[in-house]
């Protein structure tokens, strides 16, 4: 079960609640649209040893929904991504947010890159690529985006935050590798 407190709501996601496939697709991350519509990442779990990920990771993508009083109020829109390592597609999934145009942008560890799609799922753009220079990011996990449509990103293979427009150009990082205070070691 996931607990996460959105936008001063509580939400207890349960990998059983929505969707044909939740019982293989545990919920990684949530956010909060506008009105009661919700958006869920949830990830794949097959796994077969000495084969490439994007062959053997299945059921990556997100959904959005409305969430009722009751589970039996809840609405299913869609559900969105499909598998694979084209700039549409996801192997990896770890955090998504939302913009002022209530855009989904998808953080994917396993391709390094920001997924962009619009609140209807329909692929826009993506960005990224591996690399532990400024603007490049490496695993990239937990997003957030700010009042201006900047991003934010916890770059965890390169352990720093780093900084981008919504069209993600780099904008400043901070944080570095360490073990001292105000320093990351693997996010």
């Amino acid at each position: 079960m996931l607990t996460q407190v959105v936008a001063g709501r509580v939400f207890d996601i349960s990998h059983e609640v929505w969707g044909d496939n939740w019982g293989t697709r545990p919920p990684v991350a949530i956010t909060v649209g506008e009105g009661d519509a919700v958006y869920v990442a949830n990830r794949g779990l097959n796994y077969s040893p000495n084969v490439p990920c994007n062959r053997t990771i299945r059921g990556n993508g997100f959904s959005k929904l409305s969430v009722g009083e009751n589970l039996d109020e809840d609405e299913l829109f869609g559900e969105f991504g499909k598998d694979g390592d084209a700039p549409r597609e996801l192997i990896w999934l770890a955090g998504l947010a939302l913009n002022n145009d209530e855009n989904v942008y998808v953080t994917d560890k396993w391709l390094n890159r920001i997924s962009i799609f619009d609140k209807k799922g329909i692929f826009l753009r993506a960005w990224g690529s591996a690399w532990d220079s400024k603007g490049k990011v490496k695993g990239p996990s937990g997003i957030a985006v700010d009042q201006q449509d900047d991003l934010c990103t916890v770059d965890s293979r390169n352990h720093r935050i780093q900084k981008f427009t919504k069209d993600g150009q780099f904008l400043g990082t901070w944080v570095s590798f360490g073990k001292a205070e105000g320093e990351l070691d693997s996010l």
